[in-house]
């Protein structure tokens, strides 16, 4: 695992497999102010993502839950990374994308870095 020297929560996991594109002055704001285990959205290139600070870094996934389509940062993180669907409780690992209570969902994910002062989203 490589973390970023200026800020620890924006760590790098197998990060050459990502590819990576810088995010606005205004999104990086939104994520120095993020709580941690809160789940946010941020909108990337018309893709709605629930953002959410682990103790290991930012990791996102798909926002809207496969299973009925309601919009998972209304949802809540515990502190293993496992976000929960607010309308009918399924289970996401932001981490790997997968379902964490035995479906056989996988959302798209992403992750997130700073270099330089500027934050990137990775995805695949």
């Amino acid at each position: 695992m490589h973390c970023d020297r200026i800020n620890a929560y924006f760590c790098v996991h197998r990060e050459h497999t990502m590819q990576w594109q810088p995010l606005s002055s205004d999104s990086k704001t939104a994520f120095e102010e993020a709580l941690m285990f809160k789940p946010f959205r941020l909108i990337w290139e018309g893709r709605s993502i629930c953002v959410t600070r682990l103790e290991d870094g930012f990791f996102g996934i798909h926002n809207l839950c496969p299973h009925a389509g309601a919009q998972l940062h209304h949802g809540h993180c515990n502190k293993k990374g496992v976000v929960s669907c607010p309308l009918h409780g399924y289970k996401f690992d932001l981490k790997t994308g997968r379902s964490a209570d035995g479906n056989n969902y996988q959302m798209a994910r992403y992750q997130f870095k700073i270099e330089n002062d500027v934050l990137y989203i990775g995805f695949r």
